[in-house]
C-alpha cells in the first residue's frame, strides 16, 4: 500500500506533536482534541520517529528545539514520508493552520 493511500479513509487527521516543552505539546493537544483530531505527543526526537513510522500521520507538528535531522529521517521513512510537517513556536498560542478534514462517508454497509 502507497503510504498517502492510508489517509483517505481517516475521517480526522491523525497529527503528532514532538516538543520537549511538555507543557506546551499538551496546550496544543489539548486544543486539537477538542476541535476533533487524533493526537500523539512525542517529547524527544527518537519517540517522534517511533511514533511516526509506527502510525503513519497525516501531521507533524514539530518544535524547533528537535534536531534538524529528525525531519529529514521522517520524510525519508516510507510510513512517514508522506505526512506533512509544520514548525512549532512557544509564540503561537496554537498551531497556525488549518486542518484538512476528510469527507466522511457512509461505508459500504449503511441503510
Amino acid at each position: 500500500m502507497h503510504p498517502g493511500a492510508r489517509t483517505q479513509h481517516r475521517p480526522v487527521p491523525l497529527i503528532l506533536i514532538a516538543s520537549m516543552s511538555r507543557q506546551f505539546a499538551e496546550s496544543v493537544a489539548s486544543q486539537l482534541r477538542r476541535e476533533g483530531h487524533v493526537v500523539y505527543v512525542a517529547h524527544t526526537a527518537e519517540g517522534c520517529l517511533r511514533v511516526a513510522t509506527s502510525v503513519g500521520p497525516d501531521m507533524v507538528l514539530l518544535d524547533p528545539a528537535m534536531p534538524p535531522r529528525l525531519e529529514r529521517l521522517l520524510k525519508a521513512h516510507p510510513i512517514s514520508a508522506a505526512a506533512e510537517i509544520l514548525h512549532l513556536s512557544e509564540k503561537m498560542p496554537r498551531p497556525a493552520f488549518k486542518m484538512r478534514r476528510a469527507p466522511v462517508s457512509a461505508g459500504p454497509h449503511a441503510a
